[in-house]
């Protein structure tokens, strides 16, 4: 029972998201910008622990811990963009932005709610 609540509550949150950025592509199309241009920019990353990349459990368990804590903090978002590199830890994409100061500044908001965050470019 308590994990269909804790299911139920991040449903909720993410559809809550999904509206949020709806809202937010309207109010950029009402200012005359394109909110799908400029994807290819800045990703501003929450980071979690270190897993082992061979352990899919240990993976898993890490991406939870970070959700929960970013849950925690009051960052919601409306779909999990998990992103690997040199680094074998959780990172989630809380957004992409077109110039690297705009991400240094949302990356800053951040880190005083106490989340480690990176800035990096972002890659396909």
């Amino acid at each position: 029972m308590p994990n269909t609540i804790h299911l139920i509550e991040r449903t909720i949150g993410r559809m809550s998201a999904i509206v949020r950025r709806d809202e937010a592509h309207e109010a950029l199309r009402s200012l005359g910008e394109d909110p799908k241009a400029d994807r290819l920019g800045w990703w501003v990353l929450a980071c979690g622990e270190a897993f082992d990349p061979d352990d899919f459990e240990q993976r898993e368990a890490a991406r939870e811990r970070l959700l929960d804590e970013l849950q925690a903090k009051g960052v919601v978002l409306p779909e999990y963009i998990w992103v690997w590199d040199e680094q074998p830890r959780a990172q989630l994409v809380i957004t992409s932005l077109p110039s690297e100061e705009r991400a240094q500044r949302v990356a800053e908001h951040l880190r005083k709610k106490g989340l480690e965050i990176r800035v990096r470019r972002e890659d396909f």
